[in-house]
């Protein structure tokens, strides 16, 4: 999975300690299945005693998720989360198809970004 060229300089800022949250989608649109068969919504809370549901009979709660990511978001990295948070951008999408009409869709142009 290649990171956008932002999200490497964000990645720098990261690793020198400055960090802002970043809308993370664990839970939402991805889920890790633990070797039980029990969920969690993202790697780093694998080890977590909260009880997400199993497979096919998920119980992830939205206000639930918002909570816990307000604190994680801050010391967490996950590029997965983050490319999926990048692709449901509503904005970042209608600026793409914007500047493809605008070229009349020729084809694909530029980067990720």
């Amino acid at each position: 999975m290649v990171n956008p060229i932002r999200r490497l300089s964000e990645m720098k800022n990261f690793v020198r300690g400055s960090h802002e949250p970043w809308s993370c989608r664990a839970g939402q649109n991805s889920q890790v299945i633990r070797v039980d068969g029990t969920l969690a919504p993202c790697f780093p809370m694998y080890s977590a005693t909260l009880d997400w549901g199993s497979v096919g009979n998920p119980h992830f709660e939205p206000q639930q998720l918002r909570q816990m990511k307000a604190s994680c978001e801050l010391n967490c990295f996950s590029t997965l989360n983050h490319v999926l948070a990048h692709c449901y951008d509503d904005g970042r999408v209608i600026r793409y198809l914007a500047k493809e009409l605008k070229r009349g869709f020729q084809g694909v142009s530029g980067s990720f970004e």
